[in-house]
């Protein structure tokens, strides 16, 4: 991972490309800080495991950009309703 400014590079290597494909899917639905998620490059190759044995993974590198989520007012801090006095 990489950042500079507010875009962070992300560089890995997934199971598939289905996996590198949810985790698009995953940056773009499902993370306030993080936006517009851009596959820059994703190749085939192979790891070995162990000994002889290799398997076939994706090496991907994914552009994001930070964003600050929006501001939600916190639940103690609300403003007291029309007409409330605040006494008892």
């Amino acid at each position: 991972m990489r950042q500079e400014n507010q875009s962070v590079l992300l560089v890995g290597v997934a199971q598939s490309q289905e996996r590198v494909s949810d985790l698009l899917r995953n940056l773009a639905n499902n993370s306030p800080w993080l936006v517009r998620p851009d596959l820059v490059e994703i190749v085939s190759a192979r790891s070995s495991v162990s000994g002889r044995d290799q398997r076939r993974v994706s090496n991907f590198t994914i552009r994001v950009s930070l964003q600050r989520p929006s501001a939600a007012p916190a639940a103690g801090s609300a403003a007291p309703a029309p007409g409330a006095t605040g006494k008892v």
